[in-house]
């Protein structure tokens, strides 16, 4: 008897673990826009590849939650998208941040209706008024999963309404435009505001908030162009 319970229990944890393993998607939303007023500025922009200067420290500890009196396990990733398992998600599919952040920037200037043409290019063009390059800085990933010390027997908690895990989302990047010469018009670091979730085995929160965040900086992006009335 006391073999069966242990099978049940071990059985509602990879049930759990399964339920939170979908797979996800990089899907970028541009904000909405109010048309310029007057005549559009008749300028063309191009987007390179963003440089990467995150770290390689990706860890997962989420075996840790199993071992009996220790109350937790954790994921600690720098680079997210190269993890196969996180925490209320498993793979994240078709993201390359070097590549879709400047295609999200680009497709955001589009939606602003201030250039005739904002385009994504592996290197500069000639044609273009100004150049955009970026740098990742951080995308920083944790989540923790709640074993309460119980080990295999932790997850019974979760649906008597404990919480199961929490999730945290961040992220910082450097944007700089040049001119046709080279020499920069603008330049600043944007960070979003900390994603933070608590998930619930009932109600799990996403943990890839990261094409809402980058959003949110391109927003302010546009408006402090607008503002200096640079690489406009």
């Amino acid at each position: 008897m006391r073999d069966r319970a242990r099978l049940f229990l071990f059985g509602l944890l990879a049930f759990s673990i399964t339920a939170c393993a979908e797979q996800k998607a990089w899907v970028y939303r541009t904000g909405e826009y109010q048309p310029p007023p007057g005549q559009a500025q008749r300028k063309t922009v191009v987007v390179l590849p963003f440089d990467d200067l995150r770290g390689d420290e990706n860890h997962n500890r989420i075996g840790l939650g199993m071992i009996p009196l220790f109350p937790f396990g954790w994921v600690s990733y720098s680079a997210p998208e190269g993890a196969t398992m996180h925490v209320t998600s498993g793979l994240w599919v078709n993201y390359k941040p070097t590549e879709d952040f400047p295609k999200a920037l680009a497709q955001e200037l589009t939606s602003t209706g201030r250039y005739k043409d904002a385009y994504f290019n592996f290197r500069t063009d000639a044609a273009a008024d100004y150049v955009i390059k970026g740098q990742i800085i951080n995308t920083d990933y944790y989540g923790t999963q709640y074993t309460y010390g119980l080990s295999a027997y932790g997850p019974l908690l979760w649906f008597l309404g404990l919480p199961a895990a929490t999730i945290d989302n961040n992220l910082s990047i450097r944007l700089t435009c040049a001119d046709k010469t080279g020499a920069s018009v603008f330049s600043q670091t944007y960070t979003a505001p900390e994603y933070h979730e608590v998930a619930w085995i009932y109600a799990l929160p996403s943990d890839f908030q990261y094409a809402s965040m980058l959003g949110g900086l391109y927003g302010q992006f546009v408006k402090d162009l607008e503002a200096n009335g640079k690489c406009m």
